[in-house]
């Protein structure tokens, strides 16, 4: 069981990711951060934040993700509110591991990376949150049949389709890790997100943002509302917005 959940990544040194991924693997006029000895792994920093805090009548939270950069080396960086509704059209309040979580499904589900020779997509999160829950609680999630409507898990919709998107990574032979930075190695994904929260209104609609070019996996579209976890074929229900 355990190889169908995602793991951490391993650190080569305790050097700053940039240090670490500091390969280079152009995709036109896009350039995705590797490790030096390995283009076909790539890493992308995620951040989500809720201001002034969590549980307020006028919280606001932001997500981002930073994928690579571009011509002029500087940060291509994805952000958007979060939207009052998840995937299967629950209403959720606004809140910062809620935030967190949305960006790594944003960056998982920005292009359909196996189709540009990624064979290891690293996210980068300071959530240690997000973290632990992917790649050591999430078991027990499963083992219990959390991941549903009804259950009593808080952002169970966004865990159901986080584990579906990984899954369907794994049987296209591509492999999800996380790795747990600190802030200060964040701050491009994290800023973007605070810049995020100065939107005035949240998104009323689950929207997938994709980049260009061919990213649409067969299965982005395909959305059922679990009564309980299985692999079938679940996402989001909403169009996608293109994004460069």
């Amino acid at each position: 069981m355990a190889g169908l959940f995602p793991t951490k990544f391993k650190p080569l040194s305790q050097s700053a990711p940039l240090l670490q991924f500091s390969g280079q693997r152009p995709l036109y006029l896009i350039t995705r951060l590797t490790l030096e000895h390995d283009t076909s792994t790539v890493i992308v920093f995620t951040g989500g934040t809720c201001l002034p805090v969590d549980g307020l009548p006028d919280s606001k939270a932001g997500w981002a993700f930073w994928h690579g950069v571009g011509p002029k080396d500087e940060p291509l960086v994805v952000s958007g509110r979060l939207e009052t509704t998840g995937p299967f059209g629950d209403t959720w309040a606004q809140g910062r591991n809620r935030a967190e979580l949305r960006a790594v499904i944003g960056a998982l589900r920005f292009r359909h990376w196996p189709s540009d020779g990624i064979r290891t997509l690293v996210i980068a999160s300071s959530s240690e949150h997000v973290v632990e829950t992917s790649t050591n609680y999430i078991t027990t999630l499963v083992e219990f049949d959390y991941l549903k409507r009804g259950a009593g898990i808080k952002d169970w919709d966004l865990w159901h389709t986080l584990l579906f998107t990984i899954r369907q990574y794994q049987k296209e032979g591509m492999a999800v890790q996380f790795w747990l930075i600190p802030r200060e190695w964040n701050t491009v994904a994290v800023s973007a997100a605070r810049k995020a929260c100065a939107q005035e209104d949240a998104p009323s609609v689950w929207t997938d943002v994709v980049g260009r070019g061919p990213v649409l996996a067969p299965w982005v579209d395909s959305v059922d509302v679990p009564d309980e976890y299985s692999e079938t074929e679940v996402g989001s229900p909403r169009q996608p917005t293109p994004e460069t």
